[in-house]
């Protein structure tokens, strides 16, 4: 997708001949952070500080659980279970959830948290009243426990560091820390853009502005969730595969692919979808420079050497801890049950995109489609899934979308020489969509017949992971407008980004606080 036609051997000796006239202070100038990504870094950093003061403690989804394993991990250095001990909850993060009101006012709109000062004094009293060892005691069941612990050792830094601060303030300063993903996602996704579109910086702009604007993405960057760790890993994982492609597949690259893949993987099940992107990244790269065959089973066991040391690592250290196997048995859980029935599976995602044909059998599962997954909690679903845009806001979301893909299939379609030409690039980026769509429609199904076709587990933000195509495709569709039409419409977009972000805090604080 770059419009360089030289070689990258061709343009780093070119870069490096550039550089030697100019003066070292320029030199280091050059190397400062671009004005247009520092303002997208400060605006994500003040949207994220508003949120996190919008929204209470524990709030978020599933964020009671991801702050106890966290705790727990801090406290005793061990994992907690996912299905055994006493309680999931230390009785620190027990006490405060309930005198606050913030376990009962999860996903109820009448709910309100107990935040006056007479609150606020009796809890000091209660708070020193606990005893000792009140922070270590949620072994478990935890909901979150089958995670893999990689989000959580991270998180452990800071809460070690701030452990003497009461709890409701060590929540507040991990999400300030949980938001450092969230910029590193932009300014990821602002590097893919440049290797993918070059020196267009208006392009790369706008890339890294649809993410740092796509609400629900900023929402959980002021939610502790192994989500936020997941999203920015697997954005990185695209951007060294796609180096492997457009760079060559060095041994150093591939290391550095297959390292950041095995940290995906670690960081949640579902960032298992990277290690087929990184297959093909390095097939592709196989195929494009052509590496003795010596040098390319050397790389390729590198990269495998690398996945299967950090797997072996993870399974001995949750044995150590008395948690089990890799992802306390989540793949087996998963794959339980009633049998796989391709028919119905396939009958099963076609209806989830499409109305039913007369010769299809009912699908499985409630009526939850495109609309609830792409639109409504993809865009904007806040709290813990109750707090939402009006609905006339998601029926023009969904319009646009749909113009959107439009748009950007009349681009593919005119521009598919250059697709065709840049063949490597676009089928790394294909492999992330399409292993991570067919992943969580697996998931969802599994999940259907396990639990009687109640619920199909998927959500919007779910597709965050792959948000960086999601900005790629809008600043690709823009950029094969006439530019001034292409800028014009890029701001548009970005000021829309910037509307949902500021309603989404809007109406989060009317939520908790009216």
């Amino acid at each position: 997708m770059t419009s360089e036609t030289t070689t990258p051997t061709v343009r780093n000796r070119a870069w490096a001949r550039g550089l030697a006239g100019i003066p070292r202070r320029s030199r280091r100038r050059m190397r400062k952070v671009p004005a247009p990504l520092a303002l997208l870094l400060t605006v994500g950093a003040l949207l994220s500080v508003a949120w996190n003061l919008s929204l209470p403690a524990f709030q978020g989804p599933d964020e009671s659980w991801h702050l106890a394993y966290t705790q727990y991990l801090a406290e005793t250095g061990h994992l907690p279970s996912a299905q055994g001990g006493p309680t999931g909850y230390s009785s620190e993060v027990f006490q405060t959830l309930t005198w606050f009101n913030l376990l009962a006012i999860t996903g109820d709109l009448g709910g309100r948290p107990a935040w006056s000062s007479a609150d606020l004094a009796r809890w000091h009293e209660i708070e020193r009243a606990l005893p000792r060892g009140s922070r270590a005691n949620g072994s478990g069941p935890n909901a979150v426990g089958t995670n893999p612990p990689l989000y959580y050792a991270v998180m452990a830094i800071p809460y070690r560091l701030f452990i003497w601060l009461p709890l409701l303030k060590r929540v507040f300063l991990l999400r300030l820390f949980n938001a450092l993903f969230y910029l590193a996602t932009i300014a990821l996704v602002w590097l893919i853009a440049g290797e993918l579109f070059g020196p267009e910086r208006w392009k790369q702009t706008l890339a890294a502005g649809v993410v740092a604007l796509e609400p629900q993405l900023v929402f959980m960057s002021a939610v502790i969730n192994a989500d936020s760790l997941l999203i920015a890993l697997t954005t990185a994982s695209l951007l060294t595969a796609l180096r492997l492609v457009t760079r060559g597949p060095t041994l150093a690259r591939v290391l550095t692919a297959s390292v950041v893949c095995a940290a995906t993987a670690l960081t949640h099940g579902r960032g298992l979808v990277t290690v087929p992107v990184l297959v093909t990244a390095l097939v592709a790269a196989f195929i494009k420079y052509r590496p003795g065959l010596r040098e390319a089973l050397k790389r390729s066991a590198a990269a495998a050497g690398t996945l299967l040391f950090a797997f072996l690592a993870y399974l001995l250290f949750g044995r150590a801890s008395g948690s089990g196997s890799v992802y306390a048995g989540q793949v087996t859980q998963l794959n339980s049950g009633r049998a796989f029935n391709l028919r119905q599976f396939l009958s099963s995602v076609y209806q989830f995109y499409f109305p039913k044909l007369p010769t299809l059998q009912p699908r499985l599962g409630p009526e939850y489609g495109y609309r609830q997954v792409f639109i409504d909690t993809f865009y904007g679903t806040f709290g813990s899934l109750e707090v939402v845009y009006k609905a006339r806001v998601y029926d023009v979301l969904q319009v646009l979308s749909a113009l959107g893909l439009v748009g950007f299939y009349t681009a593919a379609v005119a521009r598919w020489r250059r697709l065709w030409r840049s063949w490597p690039e676009v089928i790394v980026l294909l492999s992330l969509l399409v292993t991570n769509v067919a992943f969580l429609h697996y998931v969802s199904y599994r999940s259907l017949l396990s639990n009687g076709g109640s619920d199909p587990l998927i959500v919007g933000r779910y597709l965050l992971p792959m948000v960086a195509l999601f900005g790629l495709a809008i600043a690709f569709t823009m950029g094969s407008l006439p530019r001034r039409v292409g800028v014009l419409v890029g701001a548009a977009i970005l000021a829309g980004g910037v509307f949902l972000c500021l309603a989404g805090i809007g109406i989060t604080m009317a939520r908790f606080y009216a």
